[in-house]
């Protein structure tokens, strides 16, 4: 059975935390086209948990890398 989804909350503080910029390429929220994404840095799977230290803020291009 799935995890359930992150609560709004986290997915604010992780944003809030990283100014609303990728945390790996920096580039802004307010000018991309594209949504942005709340990722494990240590997967789940891999025993990764949903703490906010173990969050970040990717857009699409680093998250899809």
């Amino acid at each position: 059975m799935a995890k359930p989804s992150l609560t709004s909350k986290q997915k604010q503080a992780v944003a809030q935390r990283a100014n609303h910029c990728c945390e790996y390429c920096f580039c802004q929220v307010k000018y991309s086209p594209d949504p942005f994404s709340i990722e494990h840095i240590i997967p789940r799977s891999k025993g990764g948990t949903d703490e906010l230290d173990n969050l970040a803020l990717a857009c699409q291009g680093c998250n899809n890398r």
